[in-house]
């Protein structure tokens, strides 16, 4: 397959994964606002690492809020609309390696937001479960309709290395962003920020199913961080993504790949060597960023190694980020 359709198969997978987050997040946020009076859109704002692009971006645009700068705004390359505007355009490059069925339900996707002539804040429910419901259709129209092929792994590689970056920022904005002060962990409102949080990586019903009946901050974290079989879990994610590795460089010489996998598998290792005790000793807001540094790492590795690597074998200067564009 060629490197650059390979390149936009991975892309398109991130860029789906990262709508259907940034959809669910934003309805939880909605419902959690209206639910306790409290609002933290700028929670998410940070979740997707756009902090500083949005006072950046208020300078010109002083009545913008973190809510349309997250769902709305053109300005912000990881807003949901500017997620999807990418989604689609790569899509439409793709046409021959995707099903017919998925390339319609994208473009649909893209039309029903292109209806949207602006934003509007009483609408964000709506549109957010309609966005969410729609990316899980391609999603699952995508494994059931396409071969599965190298370009069916790639898609999957970046699929799940997104949701894991994903899972890691909603636990880290809880941890580190939400922390309440010591008189209030384990009180009323502590349990409702951790409840949120399994509403924002849809596990409220899994975690349930595990026998918990009450909702704990540690318990939750380790369900988010070390299960096993919750498809969203930090180390079901990596494990996902080793698979889809393999199989997607299986004809790929060894030197090219060896660096994204030596990445992923260290990285896997780790959290299977890792509990919670040891994590909040050594400090949980630190492993999550270097769980993230380390994406980061892999990205960069499969970027430049994989899909761009020179014919010659010479190094390649590393320009991809984990936000690409």
């Amino acid at each position: 397959m060629l490197s650059r359709v390979a390149d936009n198969l991975y892309w398109l997978g991130r860029y789906l994964e990262r709508a259907e987050n940034i959809a669910r997040m934003a309805r939880v946020e909605h419902e959690v606002m209206l639910e306790s009076g409290q609002e933290i859109w700028h929670s998410l704002v940070s979740t997707t690492a756009s902090n500083q692009l949005f006072w950046d971006t208020l300078v010109d645009a002083p009545d913008l809020t973190h809510s349309e700068f997250l769902i709305y705004s053109l300005d912000n390359p990881a807003s949901l609309r500017s997620t999807l505007v990418r989604a689609r355009e790569l899509a439409r490059g793709l046409r021959e390696h995707i099903s017919r069925e998925v390339w319609e339900e994208i473009n649909a996707l893209y039309l029903f937001l292109a209806l949207r002539k602006q934003y509007i804040a009483r609408d964000i429910h709506e549109f957010c479960s309609e966005t969410q419901r729609r990316t899980q259709t391609i999603l699952g129209l995508y494994d059931n309709t396409v071969l599965r092929d190298e370009g069916r792994e790639w898609f999957r590689c970046g699929m799940y290395l997104e949701r894991a970056d994903m899972t890691s920022r909603i636990i880290d904005a809880k941890y580190h962003i939400l922390l309440p002060g010591e008189d209030s962990v384990g009180g009323a409102f502590d349990r409702f920020q951790w409840t949120a949080v399994l509403r924002s990586a849809s596990a409220r019903e899994a975690y349930r199913r595990m026998g918990n009946s009450e909702v704990d901050g540690i318990q939750v974290a380790a369900l988010l961080i070390f299960s096993q079989e919750f498809p969203r879990s930090l180390s079901f994610c990596v494990q996902a993504l080793q698979r889809h590795f393999q199989q997607a460089t299986a004809e790929t010489p060894k030197r090219r790949r060896a660096a994204a996998e030596r990445g992923i598998t260290l990285l896997r290792l780790d959290l299977g060597v890792k509990d919670m005790e040891q994590l909040i000793d050594e400090g949980m807001h630190e492993f999550l960023d270097f769980f993230q540094t380390r994406l980061i790492d892999i990205d960069r590795a499969i970027m430049d190694d994989v899909f761009r690597a020179e014919p010659s074998g010479g190094q390649t200067q590393r320009q991809a980020t984990i936000e690409r564009g």
